[in-house]
């Protein structure tokens, strides 16, 4: 019986697919001396990084985070000064948020982390599997967010 549900498991999509972000949360751990951020914080921060006035609307679009995680990751970010709300410039009635100057310094060098983090996690992949592995990523992801669109809109 254990060999049966060990074999289980390691056919198991869902399964294998949350060991892998396990690992990847671990290297994360393992990579970064500032354990003040998490992988989806730092996420966050990435993103305002790369575009101003950006509202939380927008940062769940771009992250792929849901709407809660994000209202609550932006009120820890604000509270420790790492991000700035304001008025929109281009809907009065809307916030977005920017970096303070202190999240510009917790967010530099997020490129080279994510680098960092992704050899080490496909280190044991040759180079054509890790491609081919991102790509049936990025295809899944995308097959998903058109079905998440058509049901939105009740089709």
């Amino acid at each position: 019986m254990r060999q049966d549900n060990a074999t289980y498991f390691q056919r198991s999509i869902l399964h294998l697919l949350r060991r892998v972000d396990q690992c990847a949360t671990q290297l994360y751990s393992n990579e970064t001396s500032d354990n003040d951020h998490t992988l989806r914080q730092l996420a966050i921060l990435t993103a305002i990084s790369r575009e101003e006035n950006l509202s939380q609307t927008d940062l769940v679009t771009i992250t792929g985070i849901d709407r809660s995680t994000v209202a609550g990751i932006v009120s820890r970010l604000l509270k420790k000064g790492l991000l700035e709300r304001r008025r929109s410039p281009v809907d009065g009635r809307a916030y977005c948020v920017k970096l303070s100057k202190r999240g510009t310094k917790a967010v530099a060098g997020a490129d080279r982390l994510y680098t960092r983090i992704e050899k080490k996690l496909l280190s044991g992949l040759p180079a054509t599997e890790a491609t081919q592995f991102v790509s049936t990523l990025k295809t899944i992801l995308g097959a998903q967010t058109i079905d998440d669109r058509r049901q939105s809109a009740g089709a």
